[in-house]
């Protein structure tokens, strides 16, 4: 496994030749579940920099760091003023990609703007977010090296269906997880980024458990569930020789706390 840089960001040390690698850094640290307080501090010193010095695409994507590692603090404690710190950072995005016309960032806006909607159980507002996520995916920066970012939203989009009554939300979820592996999108981000690939795929079935469990449906799909668990955890094993920036933490906690509530 690689190596999670651990230092702290200096402001004084940051400058235009070291900028990226740092941004680069943390965000890969931004997945230890032990470094969520210094991340942040650090995501936030790397995008009053960005701001500084009008590196408009870069205090995008350091907002969007920042809405990730509150996520993060909302998803392991459910306090409520970690959803308000995020959907604060996700409206100051909004609010920066419209005074700049920053109109490439507007799906990845969309599947932030969709996350906060489901924390705060708007589901049909969530889907609408998803929705136009996947309709603008192909206009994000990244998705050239990345085409299996609209993966990604049709997992959150499912889970939305599935809590506004589509009963066929459960078969396209499991269709999902294997389109990571049937699809060349899927194929080639294992191939390139298997630690994004094991985050995103695991999170289709962990999601769903979960919001299953949430339904009261737990009865009716308890053997599904195991099965389903036991899926992810071979997700989260990285074949031998394969290098991986994160240990998942937060998925494998996710798993525990799943298989307590069965």
């Amino acid at each position: 496994m690689n190596c999670i840089i651990q230092s702290m960001v200096n402001k004084s040390s940051i400058n235009k030749e070291n900028f990226s690698e740092l941004k680069e850094r943390t965000a890969k640290k931004r997945e230890a579940i032990n470094s969520q307080d210094e991340s942040l501090a650090d995501t936030r010193l790397l995008k009053t920099f960005a701001i500084e010095n009008n590196l408009k695409d870069a205090t995008v994507e350091l907002f969007f760091e920042e809405v990730l590692i509150l996520q993060h603090f909302f998803m392991e404690t459910q306090d409520q003023k970690h959803l308000q710190e995020m959907k604060r950072a996700v409206n100051q995005a909004d609010k920066y990609i419209k005074e700049n016309s920053l109109t490439h960032w507007e799906s990845r806006l969309a599947r932030f703007n969709g996350r906060v909607s489901d924390y705060e159980k708007k589901y049909s507002e969530a889907a609408q977010y998803y929705q136009e996520a996947i309709a603008k995916v192909s206009l994000d920066p990244k998705y050239s090296e990345n085409k299996a970012m609209g993966l990604e939203y049709e997992g959150f989009l499912i889970i939305d269906k599935l809590l506004l009554g589509n009963s066929d939300a459960v078969s396209e979820a499991e269709k999902l997880y294997r389109d990571y592996l049937d699809t060349e999108e899927g194929r080639n981000l294992k191939i390139r980024d298997y630690t994004t690939w094991a985050i995103w795929r695991s999170g289709v079935l962990i999601n769903l458990c979960r919001t299953l469990i949430d339904l009261n449906k737990t009865k009716d799909y308890r053997d599904k569930i195991q099965e389903w668990l036991k899926l992810t955890e071979t997700d989260l094993r990285a074949p031998a020789g394969v290098q991986v920036w994160s240990d998942f933490g937060f998925r494998k906690n996710e798993i525990i706390k799943i298989r307590e509530s069965i």
